[in-house]
């Protein structure tokens, strides 16, 4: 699915809490995601920095890269799984969404590496979108506001995200349990 250029701006203001770059550090982290029944990182310095302050994902989604370049070396963390999938820059591969309702749907126990060969940025959508409760998305938000976002998932979080969702892929994602009159 490819996204439509004309709604480009409905993902650029962060999604939930954003933490300013000077401010990561296990004090902030601990205050937003310490009760997080399970924890996704969307993007490898987001990744990195939760693993260097001691929170290893359940779930990471990485690329290899930062701001669109490829990094010169991989930080490496362990995982139980490693999943690959491609993923066009501006686009968001259906198997991608296939996999991440099934694993948010099961009984989740092993940490789980999802290496995006492209680009990783619309991955965090879906799991906004498909996500229980109680489980926190972690992405980096770019210029201006430089940082990270932390997204605790609840029904209202999931709505959103779905009816951005329908509006960037100019598509409409029906799924049941779903009000559509949340405003974004």
């Amino acid at each position: 699915m490819k996204i439509d250029p004309s709604q480009l701006n409905l993902l650029k203001e962060p999604f939930g809490v954003l933490i300013k770059d000077e401010n990561i550090n296990k004090e902030s982290l601990d205050r937003e995601i310490e009760s997080a029944h399970k924890i996704i990182t969307v993007g490898d310095t987001t990744t990195e920095k939760l693993v260097r302050l001691g929170y290893v994902p359940d779930i990471s989604v990485v690329d290899g890269k930062e701001k669109r370049i490829k990094k010169d070396r991989i930080f490496e963390y362990s995982a139980d799984e490693i999943l690959h999938f491609e993923n066009k820059p501006g686009e968001l591969d259906e198997h991608i969404i296939t996999q991440i309702q099934q694993l948010t749907q099961s009984k989740l126990k092993d940490k789980i590496k999802f290496i995006i060969e492209g680009e990783e940025d619309l991955v965090a959508l879906p799991f906004l979108m498909f996500s229980p409760d109680n489980w926190v998305i972690c992405y980096g938000q770019p210029q201006p506001y430089h940082g990270m976002v932390i997204v605790h998932v609840n029904e209202d979080s999931r709505r959103r995200a779905k009816l951005i969702f329908n509006k960037v892929f100019n598509i409409e994602f029906n799924n049941p349990g779903y009000d559509d009159t949340v405003a974004v």
